[in-house]
């Protein structure tokens, strides 16, 4: 089920509600540095976690997000450093940039611990199998696949659309 937070108006969640951020609102609302992001979608996503945090609700993330989150920052880090320099090699960025790459996500980490319970995850030899196996029958990409492996009902809030052929899911969206 699609839930659209814009139009919700006033929520009647409580102490035993549980949603998890997915990636794309962890990055739009903890790494405002990235040039992609969408400052009206933030805002939305923002007030509606303010409505459930105000609700008693659990907001948690998975540690398979925080770990694709951790990536794009420095994804997002190389993009712009090899704008600079088209021949630029990610290992030399690496050697290059690493502090400034791990100040950025030190900085994310603590505003997520701060915010979230951060839950963890486990991906196992028949999970990526069965993620190979389905593959035709399923939108996920890997992370979204082993998220739902370990949370195969929940409600998520998110951009993703992918969660959405899922009747399992209860998505949130912008």
């Amino acid at each position: 089920m699609v839930t659209r937070i814009n139009t919700l108006g006033s929520t009647s969640y409580g102490a035993s509600d549980v949603f998890f951020l997915d990636t794309n609102v962890i990055l739009d609302l903890h790494h405002p540095p990235s040039t992609n992001r969408n400052i009206p979608r933030a805002g939305v996503y923002s007030n509606f976690i303010s409505q459930l945090r105000q609700s008693g609700c659990s907001l948690r993330i998975s540690s398979f997000n925080v770990q694709e989150a951790f990536h794009v920052v420095e994804t997002l880090a190389f993009a712009d450093y090899k704008a600079t320099d088209a021949n630029a090699k990610r290992k030399d960025f690496r050697k290059q940039y690493r502090s400034q790459v791990a100040t950025m996500q030190l900085a994310m980490w603590g505003q997520l611990k701060a915010n979230y319970l951060i839950e963890g995850a486990i991906a196992n030899k028949s999970m990526l199998e069965d993620f190979i196996k389905n593959y035709v029958n399923h939108l996920y990409d890997p992370v979204d696949y082993l998220f739902v492996a370990n949370h195969p009902t929940c409600n998520i809030i998110t951009s993703d659309s992918d969660f959405s052929s899922d009747p399992a899911i209860t998505v949130y969206t912008y």
